[in-house]
């Protein structure tokens, strides 16, 4: 049994956001088909660019106030407790609430595929 108090804070994933976004890597995956585990603080109103995930990815809320968006729409409001499925290349982004801030646990199977744009850029 391993207890992990607190991630890898400093990791660069490579990744794009909209505003200050901390990725603190908790468990880096070992193979292709293990999952990376991360607790990611969006600030105010920060998300991430769109992107998607060859094994999917699941999002807990862990705390403040979130949202996420995909080509069919975009859910806000989102409140702590509420876990969110993105299956396997679904495009999608995640993050804060304007103006406010989100603490997700992300499970992600795979390389992120990123997108230059962010979903900021469309409203």
């Amino acid at each position: 049994m391993k207890l992990i108090d607190e991630g890898n804070k400093d990791y660069v994933y490579g990744g794009k956001f909209t505003g200050p976004v901390q990725l603190e890597m908790l468990i880096e995956a070992a193979a292709e088909t293990n999952p990376d585990i991360a607790r990611v603080h969006f600030s105010d109103g920060a998300v991430t660019n769109w992107h998607s995930h060859p094994g999917g990815q699941l999002l807990y809320l862990v705390s403040g106030s979130g949202r996420v968006g995909n080509d069919a729409g975009v859910h806000a409001g989102i409140t702590p407790g509420t876990l969110v499925e993105t299956p396997v290349d679904e495009n999608h982004w995640h993050g804060a609430d304007d103006r406010a801030d989100a603490v997700w646990l992300a499970v992600t199977w795979g390389v992120t595929c990123w997108h230059d744009h962010s979903p900021l850029e469309s409203q």
